[in-house]
């Protein structure tokens, strides 16, 4: 029985192994989301305040995957990718003592790294990296301001926001070497300390939820 189960691994491995197919590819992909904000403040005695309470709004990127692509027949496959490209982060909330809005808008570059697992049609992928702001859209009630990337690198403590994300994709080929995709987009951006002077803490951050599209083009080889 163990030299037929034995016989029976080395034939599927050698089957697999046979139809694999690799090569370098792109890929591209554009998360529609909504944010949900998050906010850590504390007073200069160290006092944890209820200030901002978080709102949401909507976030977008236009993100270029480029790397390894290894595929078992259509079976499995696994990817290694740079996620590089443009992001839009938004942290929305109201202040719960005055009733205005206030928000940050960072348009950002997008620099990481994706790994993605694919069985049949089911592709499941997690990446991280950092979003460097370029630019900035600060809103405080009747107060709007517009930060350069040096003028946000002076206002906050850290000027990239690390990132963290999951992904959750239905794929579909087209032909051997292209294929559209459509699925979930997980993402939590870790905090950003907005300097104060009023606070000893001024932390923003978000989880963000929703839907991305994406095809990508593959030049596989036996």
């Amino acid at each position: 029985m163990k030299k037929l189960i034995t016989s029976l691994f080395f034939a599927l491995l050698f089957s697999v192994n046979l139809f694999a197919q690799h090569g370098g590819g792109v890929a591209l992909f554009v998360p529609m989301t909504g944010s949900f904000a998050f906010s850590d403040i504390r007073g200069l005695d160290g006092s944890k305040l209820d200030t901002l309470k978080g709102g949401s709004s909507f976030d977008f990127g236009v993100l270029v995957q480029t790397g390894y692509f290894y595929d078992f027949g259509g079976l499995l496959g696994f990817d290694a990718l740079a996620d590089i490209g443009y992001y839009r982060s938004t942290y929305k909330y109201i202040n719960s003592k005055e009733g205005k809005v206030i928000s940050y808008a960072f348009d950002s570059l997008n620099a990481g790294a994706m790994f993605r697992v694919t069985f049949l049609v089911l592709a499941l992928g997690i990446g991280s990296g950092v979003k460097i702001p370029m630019a900035a859209n600060i809103h405080d009630g009747d107060y709007n301001s517009k930060l350069n990337s040096d003028e946000i690198k002076k206002s906050f403590s850290s000027a990239v926001i690390p990132y963290l994300k999951f992904t959750i994709d239905f794929k579909y080929n087209l032909s051997s070497f292209s294929a559209i995709v459509a699925g979930l987009y997980f993402n939590y951006d870790f905090a950003m300390n907005y300097k104060n002077p009023n606070y000893s803490r001024y932390n923003i951050h978000s989880f963000d939820f929703g839907i991305q599209l994406g095809t990508y083009f593959v030049g596989t080889k036996h």
